[in-house]
């Protein structure tokens, strides 16, 4: 808890074995009792806050056949959105320390909602709504939760990326994505 704290203000970098052990008032000594070094503790808090914010994602994909496919597919594509928008900021802060980055990347598809699950669990919602027939059975409902996922992911860099606030430019993105993917794009 307390380097999960440590890491929502303070750079990775200059985070301390000194500064947790003193967050958690413990000698710093009785931390490698249990963590081998600072990085292996800090990932430990990094892939308890992913599996939190997988967890909320999971919690929020939709029951087929309840309100509109598109009205789901939103709040699917916007809980996704939401664990990005916390995540990734994580993960960028990462690319100055390759050996946390890698253990982070790895911890979290070792994890049972890591990111291949969670695209599955879009998946299957999609084949869901197909066997309803609310669907095309024509449709590749991996090939689509892909494509929304894909889509999170850019919106989430580029926000990242230009300092643009999340939100409405987004909510406006996902709506006009998901309309495409509903209606198609070969013509009539």
């Amino acid at each position: 808890m307390v380097t999960e704290k440590l890491l929502s203000h303070i750079p990775i970098s200059a985070i301390t074995t000194r500064d947790i052990a003193r967050g958690a008032e413990v000698s710093d000594g009785v931390l490698y009792n249990y963590f081998d070094d600072k990085n292996q503790l800090i990932l430990a808090a990094l892939v308890r806050r992913y599996a939190d914010l997988a967890a909320r994602f999971d919690a929020e994909v939709p029951v087929a056949g309840t309100s509109t496919v598109e009205a789901n597919l939103t709040a699917c594509s916007n809980a996704l959105l939401e664990l990005l928008s916390e995540g990734l900021p994580t993960m960028a802060g990462l690319l100055s320390e390759p050996a946390l980055l890698h253990g982070l990347i790895a911890e979290i598809h070792r994890q049972p909602l890591s990111p291949q699950y969670l695209q599955g669990r879009m998946g299957d919602y999609l084949r869901d709504e197909q066997s309803l027939g609310r669907l095309s059975a024509e449709a590749d409902p991996a090939a689509v939760a892909t494509l929304l996922m894909g889509s999170a992911i850019v919106m989430n860099l580029t926000g990242l990326l230009t300092a643009l606030p999340a939100g409405s430019v987004q909510a406006d993105q996902i709506r006009a994505i998901i309309a495409t993917l509903l209606r198609g794009v070969a013509p009539d």
